[in-house]
């Protein structure tokens, strides 16, 4: 009997971690019906058109996709929209996005094109509300207060936006700001486990994440890796959250995932689903 006391207990604790926050149907809507998100809008470097640039987000409106983008700041605490931590691959020059002023990093091409790495506010007024956006704020260095303030400044823009959002992050501490500060907004945590140490490995680094940041900001959605679809997310799936699958480069894993999960994060192809307003 204390052994299966004990198993209770400890079921209990676990199932208390990586219990998910829940949503309404009506909030999760924009999302799980239409779920098709071009991975840092419509893009094609080689093509001259980049990514998290404004053509790859008029280009997304234009096609009828939802977009994924990335919000920081700049070291004059002006909300851009880029991926990297610096600026090397997209721009060419080996600095942190934090070390340059918005003024200097307006200057620079988006990989050699007549693009510049945009304002999340024009970015914004390019959507205009047609389709829905999975904001993504990239929280990987620095510290936390310096994250809220960008939370605050995500907050602040979208305060009069008339699209649909939700926000994610892998920071945990971010995604549990949302819920404390913006609690009616759909809030994500990202998780990646590293499919190239294998199946084990991959399972065990994502339970463990899953099981200490959940409870922490109780995400009403797990976005992941669409290559690490593990068994340890299942459950969280199960318990109410949903799922969002990135980032899919080709139509072949896309018709499989479809199948089985709710929002897909694309790029490289064009998925059969597009938004109807």
């Amino acid at each position: 009997m204390p052994i299966v006391i004990t198993l209770t207990v400890l079921l209990a604790i676990y199932l208390y971690l990586v219990f998910p926050g829940q949503s309404t149907p009506e909030a999760r809507a924009p999302f799980v019906k239409k779920r098709d998100f071009a991975h840092r809008g419509l893009y094609d470097n080689e093509k001259g058109v980049p990514e998290n640039s404004l053509a790859a987000f008029r280009a997304a409106m234009q096609a009828g996709y939802g977009c994924e983008l990335d919000v920081q700041f700049t070291k004059d605490k002006k909300l851009i929209v880029f991926h990297d931590n610096d600026y090397k691959r997209a721009c060419g020059v080996d600095k942190p996005v934090w070390e340059l002023t918005f003024e200097e990093a307006r200057q620079l091409s988006l990989f050699g094109t007549d693009e510049r790495i945009p304002t999340f506010r024009e970015v914004l007024d390019v959507v205009d509300g047609q389709n829905p956006l999975i904001v993504e704020i990239k929280a990987e260095e620095l510290d936390m207060e310096w994250y809220a303030q960008v939370c605050e400044a995500v907050k602040a823009e979208l305060a009069d936006y008339k699209g649909d959002w939700c926000l994610e992050s892998f920071n945990p501490l971010v995604v549990r700001w949302a819920w404390k500060n913006m609690p009616e907004v759909t809030r994500g945590l990202l998780v990646g486990g590293p499919a190239k140490k294998g199946e084990k490995m991959a399972f065990i680094l994502n339970f463990i994440a899953v099981l200490l940041a959940d409870h922490i900001c109780r995400p009403q959605f797990i976005a992941y890796d669409h290559h690490d679809r593990n068994r340890s997310l299942r459950l969280v799936k199960k318990l109410g959250a949903f799922s969002v699958m990135w980032t899919v480069d080709n139509e072949r894993d896309h018709g499989i995932l479809e199948k089985e999960e709710d929002v897909i994060i694309f790029e490289h192809y064009l998925p059969d689903t597009h938004y109807k307003n």
